[in-house]
Parts: C-alpha cells; sequence; structure tokens
C-alpha cells in the first residue's frame, strides 16, 4: 500500500462521519466520470463532436473567442 493511501485512511478513521461520507462521495464521482469517459467510443465521441459543431449556441462562443484571438493575431503575438 502506498503512502498516500496510508495516510488517507489514517485520515478517514480520525475524520467525523459527515466528512467520511464527503470524500466517499467526491471518490465515486470522481470514479464514476473517470469510467464514463473511457467507456465512450469512438462512434459516440464522434456524434457528440458533429453535435456540438452543429449547435448555435457553441459556434456563437467560438465566434466570440475568435474575436476575441484576431486582435492579438494582428498584433503579431500568435
Amino acid at each position: 500500500m502506498n503512502n498516500y493511501k496510508k495516510q488517507l485512511i489514517q485520515e478517514i478513521e480520525k475524520a467525523p462521519d459527515y466528512l467520511v461520507e464527503e470524500v466517499l462521495n467526491f471518490l465515486l464521482f470522481t470514479k464514476n466520470r473517470k469510467q464514463s469517459f473511457l467507456q465512450l467510443d469512438n462512434e459516440t465521441l464522434e456524434m457528440q463532436l458533429v453535435e456540438m459543431a452543429e449547435d448555435l449556441e457553441i459556434q456563437a462562443e467560438i465566434n466570440v473567442i475568435n474575436e476575441e484571438f484576431l486582435v492579438t493575431e494582428m498584433d503579431g503575438l500568435t
């Protein structure tokens, strides 16, 4: 067992129940999020990218970002 796990276990043993519950919730949330990301296959990812590219709100935000960078690019700071 590495030092991080040992230290975490020691801290959990001393922590009040409400804090242990919060840490557990955070750990499970992070674990599930990472697993969900890893389970995305290429087809799903491709579909999501197409949907994002067609989304008018995302297009508007990209245009705002491009306008903000245009000034920098004109200054030669790219």
